[in-house]
């Protein structure tokens, strides 16, 4: 099997590179390669963050490399209280919030037609896996290529979506995963609470990344 691993960003990669990776370019996107719980993997980071670098970094990942699942890693600002900073989450289920044809079709905001509900659902057998490999909570990730840090925002994306967190990543990789029928885990763990912002965020970042790689190696080994 070959797993494939996105992180937005470099610094949510930190845990998964070390000497024994190698690494290539293909344009922009770095792709790094490397043994995880007895797997093939490549992780790509893309040159900037957002649902656009993501949606192409998957793709490059699932055309160019043939992986056989998808799994993102990356951290998120909570829309609740009932999780808190440094918390992990899966995610069960994802709505991209920015999606908006109302004018024109009888949809509500943040629904693709092409889709079943305005949440889109993660691959259950690679939840149940993770679940089985590290119990976490399930979530529901509202996610746009917008960096949320007002409290009246989050409140608003919880109370219209019901969404437990936010982030600039998640549609896009998990769209993509369903139009190539790949399956897709995201793993999230939180870098700020829903009355903090960047501040906090900043803060937190580049400690809630550290355990990244050991919950990956966990669940790439049950797969």
């Amino acid at each position: 099997m070959t797993i494939g691993i996105f992180t937005a960003m470099q610094k949510e990669a930190v845990s998964f590179l070390n000497d024994d990776v190698s690494v290539e370019k293909k344009g922009e996107f770095s792709f790094y390669r490397f043994t995880l719980g007895g797997n093939d993997a490549v992780l790509c980071c893309p040159p900037y963050v957002g649902e656009i670098a993501a949606s192409a970094a998957t793709q490059l990942l699932i055309t160019a490399y043939h992986v056989d699942v998808v799994i993102n890693f990356g951290v998120v600002g909570a829309l609740t209280a009932d999780v808190a900073v440094r918390d992990f989450v899966y995610v069960r289920d994802v709505v991209h919030y920015d999606m908006d044809t109302s004018c024109i079709e009888d949809e509500p905001v943040g629904r693709y037609s092409c889709f079943d509900d305005i949440a889109v659902k993660t691959n259950e057998f690679l939840l149940n896996k993770a679940i089985s490999a590290k119990a976490y909570p399930l979530a529901r990730c509202a996610s746009a290529d917008k960096f949320v840090d007002d409290v009246e925002k989050k409140e608003k994306l919880h109370s219209d979506f019901g969404a437990d967190i936010c982030d600039m990543e998640s549609a896009g990789v998990l769209f993509t995963c369903n139009f190539n029928h790949v399956p897709c885990l995201l793993v999230k763990c939180i870098s700020d609470s829903v009355f903090g912002g960047y501040g906090e965020y900043k803060h937190n970042v580049h400690e809630v990344c550290k355990d990244f790689w050991d919950l990956a190696t966990k669940i790439s080994a049950i797969l």
